[in-house]
């Protein structure tokens, strides 16, 4: 579990760097896409690494109960986006 927590938290920080340089680019060319399934892959990292910390018992459940439905929020507003980006592409 220790190291699913590193990995999540990992792959959380290198999607921040991702989304940070995507947004820098954003002008320039078309990285749409690429920007929503960053955001999807960090937020469901995020996901990971609170579900995770609440098994080893660092956080209780009710500490991150919030966050939960706030990730999860944002991972299906990602998803949609994301499908919604797609759909456009293929017309």
């Amino acid at each position: 579990m220790t190291t699913l927590l590193l990995v999540s938290r990992s792959v959380f920080l290198i999607s921040v760097g991702l989304y940070l340089y995507y947004f820098s680019r954003r002008k320039k060319n078309d990285v749409v896409i690429q920007t929503w399934l960053t955001i999807v892959v960090g937020m469901f990292a995020g996901l990971v690494s609170a579900l995770v910390d609440v098994n080893l018992g660092n956080y209780t459940w009710d500490s991150v109960r919030i966050s939960f439905f706030l990730y999860s929020g944002i991972i299906i507003y990602s998803l949609w986006k994301l499908f919604q980006e797609l759909k456009k592409r293929r017309h």
